[in-house]
């Protein structure tokens, strides 16, 4: 449904679209496995053929840089120049609020759509998500793994993007 949003005096139309599943060609029989790691965020294998998408350098690299230079304007926004009110005093912060969740979720959506096109011209119908409760018990257990690697956002883009291909979304 679309709405009418009022922000700082702006008007916003939030306007909804419905999309429709495509139609393709896809043997639900041919299985694409997929295994979701630490070194490649999408191992996907179909048949003899193996493909991954992304790579931990890429990802987590960028992600820590964004936490360690929030961190840094933290620090130093303490011997900022006072006497114009907080807001002021911390807006060089307030820019980088958004940009780490910005920039996973782009990624995500990269990654997810990279699978879903590959599974399509491979003709695979059915995706398997493998061992992924093992690798959340292993995640939990491992505080850094559980802040910076997204394995919830990840499998539910999947989800969303494989749904509208018509693809069958198991795991195991």
């Amino acid at each position: 449904q679309s709405a009418i949003q009022i922000r700082k005096n702006k008007i916003y139309l939030l306007a909804s679209l419905e999309t429709e599943k495509q139609e393709y060609e896809l043997d639900v029989s041919l299985i694409a496995e997929v295994s979701l790691s630490m070194e490649y965020p999408l191992v996907v294998k179909i048949g003899r053929e193996e493909l991954q998408i992304g790579n931990k350098e890429e990802f987590l690299y960028r992600r820590l840089s964004i936490q360690a230079a929030r961190r840094r304007l933290q620090i130093a926004a303490t011997w900022n120049r006072g006497g114009k009110g907080r807001k002021k005093k911390l807006k060089s912060l307030e820019n980088y609020s958004d940009k780490e969740k910005n920039y996973v979720e782009s990624k995500l959506h990269l990654y997810s759509r990279k699978l879903v096109d590959h599974c399509i011209r491979a003709g695979a119908g059915t995706i398997l998500l493998v061992n992924q409760s093992y690798k959340e018990e292993v995640a939990r257990e491992t505080p850094m793994l559980l802040r910076n690697w997204s394995y919830y956002g990840l499998k539910s883009k999947i989800a969303y993007k494989a749904g509208l291909a018509n693809i069958l979304l198991m795991e195991e």
